[in-house]
């Protein structure tokens, strides 16, 4: 008996896999887990904390593809964020709160539709050379700042096909609001050069508020260069709020260079708005385990003048601003991490 309810339990799996084999559907993910001092010269106070995705965000996901005859494929996305650190949800408890998309692609490019990263994400992502880590100064300066440069809900979304590494995209985002086709809308727009060792582009996204009213408009040039011997990044943005008028202008450039199993990492930019300045530098080292797991340590510092209130807010998240609070005009704040991080 008990050996044909294992035949039947192996039979039942393998008929599983020969399923998701016939619809190509991998199983993937990443935990990445950190321990970070955190300080504030806000009455010198400072906070440890563990917390999860410093240089990548903890996932896991689930994506496929169907042919459907004449270069046609169907395709989807579901990526779950979570807290490796307390086993929360991320992105405010949703289930597949990082991607959840479904779609067509074929030699006339793609579409999907879904939860889906913003066109202006990727510009940032070619020219970061820390990957968007919590550390990064891309991260800190540009992407936690600018609206709808992440990820977006109810977009429609457009990719060319690849012609000689040049590739356009274009996002609509439904803002969904009763009575009106533009509140909270998104839109985004970018054009990658993407071609052996130069990765550069330009993006651009456009957030209303309820009413229909540009709030936050940005746009991002950069790329990096990849010698070999080091890869050199760099990028430039601003974001205005055609309302209030105010604008935020911000530049880094980095370097990133292998030694072996070794890899050095270090950024320096700055953001100005007003009479505001934050200089940000970020520096640290990877350790290669193996291909799917590597340990890593970082230091970051964040140094506002006397009119800039900037908080590293990628790194330690609400937790990691109780050290001292946000800064308060003129105050720093910096980071000093190690973690490790395996994929599978």
């Amino acid at each position: 008996m008990n050996k044909k309810l294992v035949a039947l339990a192996v039979s039942a799996i393998a008929a599983g896999a020969a399923s998701a084999q016939t619809a190509n559907v991998t199983l993937y993910g990443v935990v990445d887990t950190y321990l970070a001092n955190i300080r504030s010269n806000n009455g010198g106070k400072s906070v440890t904390v563990l917390d999860a995705g410093g240089l990548s965000g903890s996932r896991w996901g689930l994506r496929g593809s169907e042919s459907l005859g004449g270069g046609l494929n169907a395709v989807f996305t579901l990526e779950n964020g979570f807290d490796s650190s307390n086993a929360g949800l991320g992105q405010g408890g949703r289930l597949f709160g990082r991607q959840a998309y479904v779609g067509l692609t074929g030699g006339f490019g793609a579409l999907t539709v879904g939860r889906q990263y913003a066109p202006i994400f990727y510009t940032g992502a070619d020219a970061d050379v820390d990957g968007y880590s919590n550390f990064s100064v891309v991260t800190n300066h540009f992407l936690l700042r600018a609206a709808g440069a992440l990820r977006n809900d109810n977009a429609v979304n457009y990719k060319t096909p690849n012609m000689g590494g040049i590739t356009a995209n274009v996002q609509w985002a439904l803002g969904e609001v009763a009575g009106t086709s533009s509140g909270n809308r998104i839109l985004g727009a970018n054009v990658a050069y993407n071609n052996g060792p130069i990765d550069a582009g330009i993006g651009y996204v456009d957030a209303k508020n309820a009413s229909g009213v540009s709030t936050s408009r940005t746009w991002l040039v950069g790329g990096a260069y990849n010698a070999g011997v080091a890869k050199v990044g760099a990028s430039y943005h601003e974001i205005k709020n055609p309302v209030s008028g105010l604008k935020e202008k911000g530049w880094q450039v980095g370097a990133n260079v292998p030694l072996g199993a070794f890899s050095l990492t270090g950024q320096v930019g700055q953001l100005k708005a007003l009479d505001g300045k934050n200089t940000i530098f970020n520096i640290g080292g990877n350790y290669t385990l193996s291909k799917r797991t590597d340990l890593y340590a970082r230091y970051v510092n964040g140094n506002n003048n006397a009119y800039a209130a900037v908080d590293l807010a990628g790194v330690g998240g609400a937790t990691g601003s109780a050290a001292g609070g946000a800064p308060a005009f003129g105050q720093d704040k910096s980071a000093f991490a190690v973690g490790i991080r395996h994929r599978f």
